[in-house]
């Protein structure tokens, strides 16, 4: 008789081989999921950077439109002088004195023609960081105004650099914001006879217009602040004097070795230690935290993007042409 043998069969795995591929797959996870992770932080970083150029031209469109003006406190914000102010249904109308981003770049992005609408859609979702993930949800606000909850709002992604907003008062050489005030931990005396203006700031290859990080952040508290009056004395919202300038309530703190805090690098240098900024000649560019605030101490060199050519400074320090 012939003796017909069979092929056993068997359904599934071993234990042993369940566990091998179990093993193979968590490697892999580990090895892949750096690279992921940088991978999408790099494309963060792009996306901001090219938030960054729009805001450029959108600098360079208005200055066309207006003699080569910035918007700003002195130009597009210069009625908003106290609560009250009649605001337009229009997306161009500045939100608040110190908002530049409605005169300059309403039309282009489509932001909405009503005032509060237009406030939450800048910071939500026109002008937001893909890397900023904070929210004005700390239960601290300055009178936000009237339809307009901090619930769901997001820390402002942007800010123009504040020194070249200022006016220099009567041509005496010392710069004020007129009738806006200037923190003393942060003076800039602006250069005799400076008018917030394109062609005034100097180098327009070597000067910041606008950056990452915002105000206000109360440290103390360890509290995100959003800021509604109508009229800024600072910057509010919309402005910030930059890392190299130091005051209170920045996105920039430094721990004493001159390195950023865990802080300042998710609210400041939130892009892997850098700083996204675009210069007034359109190029956007990132800088490391050791560029903008040397930890060997501050140097006209790491002061002069952030204040127009001829500035005095921090004590006196002279801007570089």
């Amino acid at each position: 008789m012939n003796m017909m043998t069979r092929e056993t069969r068997r359904d599934g795995f071993t234990l042993i081989e369940l566990l091998v591929v179990i093993s193979i797959i968590a490697l892999l996870v580990g090895i892949l999921l750096p690279a992921l992770g940088a991978a999408r932080k790099s494309a963060q970083k792009a996306v901001c950077l090219g938030h960054q150029r729009s805001i450029g031209q959108g600098m360079a469109v208005y200055g066309s439109n207006n003699d080569d003006w910035l918007a700003g406190a002195l130009t597009s914000g210069r009625k908003i002088r106290s609560a009250g102010y009649p605001f337009r249904d229009s997306a161009t109308e500045p939100t608040q004195n110190m908002d530049w981003v409605s005169p300059s770049l309403g039309d282009s992005l489509g932001l909405p023609t009503n005032r509060e609408k237009r406030i939450v859609a800048i910071l939500n979702d026109e002008l937001r960081c893909p890397s900023n993930d904070d929210f004005f949800d700390t239960g601290v606000s300055f009178s936000p105004p009237p339809g307009v909850s901090i619930t769901g709002v997001r820390y402002a992604s942007y800010s123009a650099a504040l020194a070249f907003h200022y006016g220099n008062v009567a041509d005496t050489g010392t710069g004020k914001l007129w009738d806006m005030g200037s923190p003393e931990a942060a003076t800039v005396d602006s250069p005799r006879g400076y008018s917030p203006r394109i062609d005034n700031v100097g180098a327009a290859s070597e000067k910041v217009y606008a950056m990452d990080g915002a105000r206000f952040w109360d440290s103390g508290n360890r509290q995100l602040t959003f800021n509604g009056f109508e009229k800024q004395i600072v910057g509010g919202n919309f402005m910030e004097y930059g890392p190299a300038i130091a005051h209170d309530h920045g996105p920039w703190e430094f721990e004493t070795d001159g390195s950023p805090t865990a802080d300042s690098l998710r609210l400041g240098y939130r892009h892997g230690g850098s700083i996204n900024v675009v210069y007034f000649d359109g190029h956007g560019s990132s800088l490391t935290a050791e560029e903008t605030h040397p930890s060997t101490g501050l140097t006209q060199e790491s002061l002069k993007p952030w204040a127009p050519s001829g500035s005095l400074v921090a004590g006196g320090a002279v801007i570089l042409e």
